[in-house]
């Protein structure tokens, strides 16, 4: 898998200002659409260097969809990884055991692989991840070069002030090239991306399914064919419990 990533392809990312200005422009019909028949909990994971602010207008989507969201606490995604996941663990926690039943943790790029380890580590208490982005195959080599950059620089800040010992190729050690956890994931990536090599962000397993739109990386939470792959994953579960209710 080669990673030929290079300055056009940031560029292009400017796009996303187009595919959020559509992602607006649709918000007033929102409210006319049917409401989800089964509401759920979901917890959304900003990217690298993002934070909550970032995932307020999908969270706006979903709430309207009837769903209840809640956000990571992250102001900026730079701290180390391992405190970050803990908090999340935490957080994670707390709502499963406010709510009473699994949570949907939706992540986009980095904040897809910290969802991904929560599923591993917590599986009682996550129904399904849904990955935006997320190069869920050598994070470490397979990011633009100047993304990859700037993780460096992180990192260093983090050894220096904190005395983490930090390792890329597995996002500080919560990134694991095994198997994909035992609860439902759907990758979804776009060929267009300008941040992350798109094969990068699939991978294979038995409760593993991948979607592909047209999209750059940064637009991923706006871009209308996401929300579409978004809404068919959540209520398809709503799908999967109405089947089981039915006498047999």
């Amino acid at each position: 898998m080669s990673n030929n990533l290079s300055f056009l392809n940031l560029i292009q990312e400017f796009k996303a200002i187009g595919e959020f200005a559509t992602f607006a422009n649709t918000a007033w019909t929102w409210r006319l659409a049917p409401r989800t028949q089964r509401p759920q909990a979901i917890l959304l994971i900003p990217g690298f260097m993002a934070g909550d602010v970032t995932l307020y207008p999908f969270a706006n989507w979903l709430r309207s969809k009837g769903h209840q969201v809640f956000f990571s606490g992250i102001l900026a995604n730079t701290d180390c990884p391992r405190r970050a996941v803990n908090r999340l663990e935490n957080i994670l926690q707390a709502q499963f055991d406010r709510h009473g039943e699994k949570i949907v943790v939706i992540g986009h790029s980095l904040g897809g692989i910290y969802a991904r380890e929560l599923a591993r580590r917590m599986p009682q208490c996550v129904e399904q991840t849904i990955l935006m982005g997320s190069p869920v195959q050598g994070p470490g080599q397979h990011s633009h070069p100047f993304v990859k950059m700037l993780a460096t620089l992180t990192m260093k800040v983090h050894e220096k002030t904190k005395g983490c010992t930090c390792q890329m190729e597995n996002i500080c050690g919560v990134h694991s090239d095994t198997l994909p956890p035992d609860v439902p994931e759907s990758l979804i990536f776009s060929k267009s991306d300008g941040i992350v090599n798109w094969m990068s962000c699939v991978e294979s397993g038995p409760n593993v399914q991948a979607f592909e739109v047209d999209s750059t990386h940064m637009g991923l939470p706006y871009n209308l064919d996401t929300l579409r792959v978004v809404h068919r994953l959540l209520e398809s579960r709503t799908e999967e419990d109405e089947v089981a209710k039915r006498p047999h």
